[in-house]
């Protein structure tokens, strides 16, 4: 029986700035386990990008694709596969302004193109770029796409217009180079309530920590949310907490201030 489920995004957040769980977290994690307390990670992330990271801490659970996909304990208890009739309209309307889209199943990856977003937006996750293959929707269930715009005036009106057309999907500025897209309602958020729907969860306290702006329906929906001191401050503001950045223990420091650890 589970005492708590603690909720973790994972870049400025969980992950230190080569992209590594560093050993302070490591740890912490361990003692949450031990108290019988489940770690979950929520990532924008695919859950194949997870591998390396499930193997340095042990954590087997997953909200991911922004709430697209989510696992318990290894198993995959649920997915909001982007329907393709959307697909191709999304798909048929970037590329007729030459904007580029990466497409995410739970397994792997293909993008539509390369250009400086592309390759700036890996290199910042410090992740190869999928390989190029533009029918990929038509081999594989996808839950996640990111559409590569520019984090300036240009790109956002760019996205307004994306937002405005397809209202059967739900954007998030994620990074300075792309939005990450998926199904309408589907979030971090959404994501944490059908874990929580699982029997052994039910009634569970909830904590969770997060830094951007996909992180504030994940820290909305559970009953302690937590924000990094670097946080952006619509993130902050809407938090029950604020713990130290991300780079100065914030994690370990809130899960002590909570007793969880």
């Amino acid at each position: 029986m589970y005492k708590a489920v603690v909720f973790f995004d994972l870049d400025q957040t969980l992950l230190n700035d080569e992209k590594q769980v560093p050993p302070e977290n490591v740890k912490a994690l361990k003692a949450l386990e031990a108290n019988d307390i489940l770690p979950v990670i929520a990532t924008g992330r695919s859950y194949y990008e997870l591998a390396d990271i499930m193997a340095a801490t042990g954590i087997r659970s997953a909200i991911t694709a922004n709430g697209g996909d989510v696992f318990l304990n290894g198993e995959h208890i649920f997915q909001s596969v982007i329907g393709e009739p959307q697909l191709v309209r999304f798909l048929n309307a970037t590329a007729a302004q030459d904007i580029q889209v990466a497409m995410y199943s739970s397994e792997a990856s293909a993008l539509t193109g390369y250009n400086k977003l592309t390759t700036d937006n890996y290199a910042q996750v410090h992740q190869t770029p999928p390989p190029i293959n533009p029918k990929y929707y038509q081999e594989a269930p996808l839950s996640l796409l990111l559409i590569f715009l520019p984090w300036n005036q240009t790109g956002d009106q760019l996205g307004k217009q994306f937002i405005q057309d397809f209202p059967e999907l739900t954007f998030y500025r994620n990074s300075h180079f792309s939005f990450d897209i998926v199904n309408h309602g589907i979030s971090k958020g959404s994501g944490m309530s059908i874990l929580l729907n699982q029997p052994v969860l039910r009634g569970v306290p909830t904590y969770a920590f997060g830094d951007g702006y996909n992180d504030i329906p994940l820290l909305q929906a559970a009953d302690t949310g937590i924000a990094m001191g670097n946080a952006y401050p619509k993130v902050a503001a809407i938090a029950d907490y604020q713990t130290d950045d991300y780079r100065q223990n914030g994690i370990p420091n809130a899960l002590a201030h909570f007793n969880l650890i």
